[in-house]
């Protein structure tokens, strides 16, 4: 789990969704926004039309979890996933591949 600071508050989650671009992947699509931190924040939306079970949905926002806590993407960005169903089926290693596909397209956009 990332630290509470790395970690979106409600209330940012819904500027950030209202305000922020988009960015569409095969498996999930994703909302960002500039802050005005020296380090990224991030969210995860995972809905009951991804899984009915709150366990399988609590184990894919996990995944994904650690795979940002592994990277140190220095980003300076409010960054929210929405996973799509596809995203259930890849294993450990394909989150963190597409995962870090993601961020470096967002750097790509930022520079």
């Amino acid at each position: 789990m990332l630290p509470q600071n790395k970690r979106l508050s409600r209330r940012d989650l819904n500027f950030c969704i209202t305000t922020g671009k988009t960015l569409r992947f095969p498996n999930f699509y994703l909302k960002f926004l500039p802050n005005n931190f020296n380090f990224s924040r991030f969210g995860i939306v995972t809905s009951t039309k991804l899984a009915k079970s709150a366990v399988v949905r609590n184990k894919l926002r996990r995944r994904i979890y650690t795979e940002l806590r592994i990277m140190k993407y220095e980003l300076c960005y409010d960054i929210i996933f929405f996973p799509q169903k596809s995203m259930l089926n890849l294993e450990h290693e394909e989150i963190g591949i597409v995962v870090n596909k993601a961020l470096s397209e967002i750097s790509n956009r930022s520079a």
